[in-house]
């Protein structure tokens, strides 16, 4: 009996493998996220511009775009004061309410003239892809307040960059 026992295992050993895989497979997954930001460095002059000269070409910010979405993206800047005037020129103007003057002016974006409409302007418009580092693109000022005789104040704007996915 215990012979017949033994055989009988012994058979079914041999029989199972017979019939084991010879091949297995693994699938190896993994997600990267999407990644979507803006990073605005102002330069020192930025918050201590003399708006009593003329200025052409003046760095106030670097602008970093980082984007891994295949489609592209876009990016906006909103000059408030223009925004809120619904005009198409961004201009200071002074932190004082009773102080009605102004002093226009101009943008460019990565070397491109920023151009507004009713306080809005597309500076970057793509379809593909930032490097992993992102690009970083300046943003230079020029205005003439030697030509303005402003009342003395503080005045400003406030620019917002938004960036989106297509």
């Amino acid at each position: 009996m215990k012979r017949i026992a033994m055989l009988l295992l012994l058979t079914a050993g041999i029989t199972a493998g017979a019939f084991a895989q010879t091949t297995g497979t693994l699938t190896l997954q993994g997600t990267v996220p999407g990644i979507l930001s803006i990073t605005v460095t102002p330069a020192g002059a930025a918050s201590n511009l003399d708006l009593t000269t003329d200025v052409s070409n003046l760095t106030v910010a670097t602008v970093t775009e980082r984007s891994n979405q295949k489609a592209g993206y876009t990016v906006t800047v909103q000059s408030a004061n223009a925004a809120a005037s619904g005009g198409n020129t961004a201009y200071f103007e002074s932190t004082d309410a009773a102080v009605s003057d102004t002093l226009n002016y101009t943008l460019t974006y990565g070397g491109t003239p920023v151009s507004f409409t009713s306080g809005l302007a597309t500076v970057t418009d793509t379809t593909s892809k930032t490097l992993g580092t992102g690009t970083t693109k300046n943003l230079n000022i020029s205005y003439t307040g030697s030509t303005n005789f402003l009342t003395a104040s503080t005045y400003q704007d406030t620019l917002t960059f938004t960036i989106t996915a297509k």
